[in-house]
């Protein structure tokens, strides 16, 4: 089976983090990934004949219908569908029309070698995802993850008190509940801080930087350079427990501290994040770690280590190909992501080790006395 894929994007912000994570890890595993997003079942019939194209990942209600399902059959191709919630009453997370066409199992039905995945915790399936279950899919759960490829920060020395990605427009409520009493706080004691997204920011009367414009590695020289790196999710995420987003991996995995407001995360990071459950309580665990950095240091290494070796899209895709029978890059995955969860920590702890001693952190020197 040659090691040619084509990712089919779905529009928004999340979705194009997640899909830069697969593939990034793609193709730091050796595949040939095009990125397109062919609007009829001819340009994709093309796409696969002309790359000799053997794996798909698309998604519903976006890439569902231009799939020429008996070329794919005939080319023993294995796809995997980014499902959107499916149920009687077009209940959604996010979004008020994210939610999957309700013919959609009757078309993936007819490929061959499929594989259903959401990031929606198991726990509300019954309620979301009971359409796809009711017509005899078995969901793979796919939790967003970190992106190792990109995690890697020039430096961990601390340039800012506090930095926050986080664009607002879909969560005012949370802006007006958490964030502005946060930040009138921080200009009120006099700490520094970094805030990149949404014109909301502004519109709440909050000094901030703008969009974060670029490539997704800057965000690893945000998060590492600030002493704590609050993490915030839309109030249904929460109320639900129904996902835990890209950050809650990406923070530690870039060597920041982070605190959640989403218990959901103790899941899979444990005690390596500082999860608040009120208003008041989101605020003195965030100043509470910038005014208290005795175990930065110990908090980041072991934070690093959790995520690298358990939560990146290595993981996933590791998960994905075995639930695919792809056994072989199944352990390829697995294989290759050890080694580079391996070469990110060293990485990253030569950097914490140069601003331990003070000085200046230069890759080409890196090991020497």
């Amino acid at each position: 089976m040659s090691k040619c894929a084509l990712c089919i994007p779905r529009p928004g912000m999340t979705s194009s983090v997640v899909q830069h994570g697969y593939v990034d890890a793609l193709r730091f595993l050796g595949w040939n990934v095009y990125v397109a997003d062919p609007k009829t079942k001819l340009c994709c019939r093309q796409l696969i004949e002309n790359y000799g194209i053997k794996l798909i990942m698309t998604n519903s209600r976006y890439g569902i219908r231009q799939l020429p399902i008996q070329v794919i059959n005939d080319n023993e191709i294995a796809v995997v569908v980014d499902a959107l919630p499916l149920n009687p009453t077009n209940t959604t997370i996010d979004d008020p029309y994210e939610f999957a066409h309700i013919d959609e199992p009757d078309i993936i039905n007819e490929i061959n070698n499929v594989l259903v995945c959401t990031r929606l915790e198991p726990n509300i399936w019954s309620e979301y995802m009971c359409g796809w279950e009711n017509n005899g899919f078995n969901i793979c759960h796919t939790p967003v993850a970190g992106n190792l490829v990109q995690a890697l920060p020039p430096t961990c020395s601390i340039l800012t008190d506090v930095a926050m990605v986080a664009n607002f427009g879909h969560r005012r409520g949370v802006m007006k509940r958490l964030i502005e009493p946060l930040f009138n706080r921080l200009d009120l004691l006099g700490y520094t801080y970094q805030a990149f997204g949404d014109n909301v920011w502004e519109l709440a009367g909050l000094n901030y930087n703008g969009p974060l414009v670029g490539s997704i590695a800057k965000l690893a020289h945000v998060y590492s350079t600030a002493k704590v790196c609050p993490n915030v999710h839309t109030e249904k995420q929460v109320s639900a427990q129904a996902c835990v987003n890209e950050r809650s991996f990406m923070i530690p995995l870039c060597g920041g501290v982070q605190v959640s407001d989403n218990p959901m995360i103790a899941k899979y990071l444990g005690k390596h994040c500082s999860i608040a459950r009120s208003t008041t309580d989101f605020m003195n665990r965030v100043i509470g770690l910038v005014e208290n950095q005795t175990r930065r240091c110990e908090q980041i290494t072991a934070g690093v280590e959790h995520v690298a070796h358990n939560h990146t899209y290595f993981n996933r895709l590791a998960n994905v190909f075995n639930a695919l029978g792809l056994l072989k890059f199944g352990e390829e995955a697995e294989t290759k992501g050890h080694s580079a969860a391996v070469r990110h920590c060293w990485e990253i702890d030569a950097r914490l080790s140069a601003e331990e001693r003070g000085i200046p952190y230069e890759k080409q020197v890196v090991g020497t006395s």
